[in-house]
C-alpha cells in the first residue's frame, strides 16, 4: 500500500510540474486596437486582419504614414513582419520575433527575442 500511494504521490507531483510548464496563451483579440509606447512616443497599430504598423511622433510621423506590417500571434509568440516602404527604394522586409509576457485590456508587455529587451505599451482609448 505504500508503493501505491509513493507511486500516486510522485505521479501527482509530475503531473503538476508539467502542466505548469506549459506556454501561456494569449486572446489575440486583446491585442487589437492602437498601443503607445511606455517610454517613447512610438505607437502601434494591430487591426483584426493581422496588418497594422508603426510610427513615432517624435520623428513627425503620422499614423497614416506608419511603416506597414503584418503580425501574428501563436501562444506567447508574436511576430511582426514590417513591409518594404513605399517611399524607400530598395527597402527589404524585416522580421521580428517577440515573446509576450503580459497581455490584457490595458498593457502590453513583450520581450525582443532578438536583443532582449523588454518594451511596454499602454492601449490607447479611442
Amino acid at each position: 500500500m505504500k508503493k501505491v500511494l509513493f507511486y500516486f504521490g510522485l505521479f501527482a507531483v509530475f503531473t503538476l510540474f508539467f502542466a505548469s510548464c506549459g506556454e501561456t496563451t494569449f486572446d489575440e483579440s486583446l491585442l487589437i486596437g492602437k498601443w503607445k509606447n511606455d517610454t517613447r512616443n512610438e505607437f502601434y497599430r494591430y487591426r483584426a486582419n493581422h496588418t497594422g504598423g508603426f510610427w513615432n511622433e517624435d520623428e513627425d510621423v503620422t499614423e497614416d504614414e506608419m511603416r506597414r506590417m503584418t503580425w501574428s500571434l501563436n501562444g506567447s509568440q508574436l511576430e511582426h513582419i514590417y513591409l518594404p516602404s513605399d517611399v524607400m527604394p530598395g527597402d527589404v522586409s524585416v522580421t521580428r520575433d517577440f515573446t509576450i509576457t503580459v497581455l490584457n485590456s490595458t498593457t502590453l508587455r513583450y520581450r525582443d527575442n532578438f536583443d532582449g529587451r523588454t518594451h511596454s505599451f499602454t492601449r490607447v482609448r479611442e
